[in-house]
């Protein structure tokens, strides 16, 4: 896999939590982190997350996304942008 994980923003935790867990238990895809306002499911560890926006703003297409490619190691990390 190319993806370490992917994050979305939720305005309503709660219900997305209800939905994500029944949705992906289809899948046998368990929740194997669940916190205040976010949750991270996974079948060895967790790849996909809800959560509200850290920043405590509403939860847009602009805010709240996040997405992590899987390097092979730390030395492939990219170096900041120009």
């Amino acid at each position: 896999s190319v993806i370490s994980r992917v994050s979305l923003g939720t305005n309503d935790y709660p219900r997305a939590k209800a939905f994500y867990d029944q949705v992906l238990a289809t899948l046998r895809i368990p929740c194997l982190m669940d916190f205040p306002g976010g949750a991270g499911y996974g079948r060895k560890f967790p790849e996909f997350w809800i959560q509200l926006p850290h920043d405590g703003a509403a939860a847009s297409v602009s805010n709240g996304v996040h997405i992590c490619f899987l390097a092979a190691s730390i030395d492939e990390r990219p170096s900041s942008p120009t």
